[in-house]
């Protein structure tokens, strides 16, 4: 069978996860049917390597992995970097410089790695976090939480001033969380003195990632398609969120999932189910012309398509 896609990028919160923090059997057979197929299946993500490695190990992927928002490629397996666009050293201090203006500000640095906590008790903070949301989640979700965020390599240091001298090499991304009215002045800030020379994006309510202004999923997933030679209209692209936009506009198929908001349904081909209704497992068996599970309603055409849009 060939459905004339060659790859596969998938977002992995809000998307390849469900709200209890696992992925079904389902949404692992699809993909196995895949790959089987003749498919790549990568995962492009927001997160840091180490906090994205063993999801992508667990559903198998068999191309290397997109991370910080595709500034960082990384082969699970080898753990080599095929691809690294970070932030230049001396724009991401000066970043640093304007953001320790702001007393809200609370600041991660995505090192290629490692992460520096502009702070004291990294790991502290994220078990709050993980105890206030840990109602949510299956036993397995849990331990699962704890592994990619808890349990991932970080350094404290302490404030701003402190993140800036541990940043001795050019970070992937810094990623700041913050009053929405501090925040909202900032960007217009970082925008109007660096401009394209930094792309600004975020999965996060009240935050924002900086980023090298060459970088977004979409230039990952290019770089790893030209790596495989795949062109960009056998791409499909899948995700529910912001920084998912560019990757969504950029694919052949760009699919937004059904609990994503309408800004970001808007920029899709076509929407598939919810996170938690097996949304991903339901668009590729009907990729695949297997059967169409519970959800199938919620698939429809975007971006001024006919309704239903082209089959697949």
């Amino acid at each position: 069978m060939n459905c004339g896609f060659k790859l596969i990028a998938l977002d992995i919160d809000g998307t390849l996860i469900t709200s209890r923090y696992t992925i079904t059997r389902r949404t692992r057979e699809a993909l196995r049917a895949a790959m089987d197929s003749g498919m790549k299946v990568t995962i492009a993500t927001g997160r840091f390597y180490h906090s994205a490695r063993h999801i992508a190990r667990n559903i198998g992927i068999n191309a290397p992995l997109v991370c910080n928002d595709g500034a960082l490629i990384k082969d699970i397996f080898t753990g080599k970097t095929v691809f690294f666009k970070p932030l230049p050293l001396e724009t991401a201090r000066d970043i640093l410089h304007i953001a320790a203006k702001y007393s809200s500000f609370k600041v991660q640095i995505f090192m290629e790695d490692y992460k520096i906590y502009a702070g004291r008790g990294y790991r502290r903070l994220q078990f709050r976090r993980f105890l206030e949301l840990s109602s949510r989640y299956s036993i397995a979700g849990c331990y699962n939480y704890l592994r990619d965020f808890v349990f991932v390599p970080a350094k404290d240091a302490g404030d701003i001033a402190g993140a800036e001298r541990m940043m001795t090499q050019p970070p992937a991304k810094i990623v700041i969380y913050a009053d929405p009215g501090e925040l909202e002045i900032f960007k217009r800030d970082i925008k109007e003195k660096f401009g394209d020379s930094i792309f600004l994006t975020t999965a996060i309510k009240n935050t924002v990632d900086i980023l090298n202004g060459e970088v977004s999923k979409a230039r990952g997933i290019a770089v790893l398609a030209e790596m495989l030679g795949i062109n960009r209209h056998e791409i499909i692209a899948i995700g529910d969120n912001i920084n998912d936009m560019p990757m969504l506009e950029y694919a052949g198929l760009g699919v937004a999932m059904g609990n994503g908001p309408d800004v970001v349904k808007q920029k899709a081909d076509f929407i598939t189910a919810a996170n938690d209704d097996d949304g991903v497992a339901f668009f590729i068996e009907r990729l695949l012309q297997k059967k169409e599970g519970p959800g199938s309603r919620l698939i429809f055409s975007s971006k001024g398509l006919s309704h239903g849009g082209p089959s697949v």
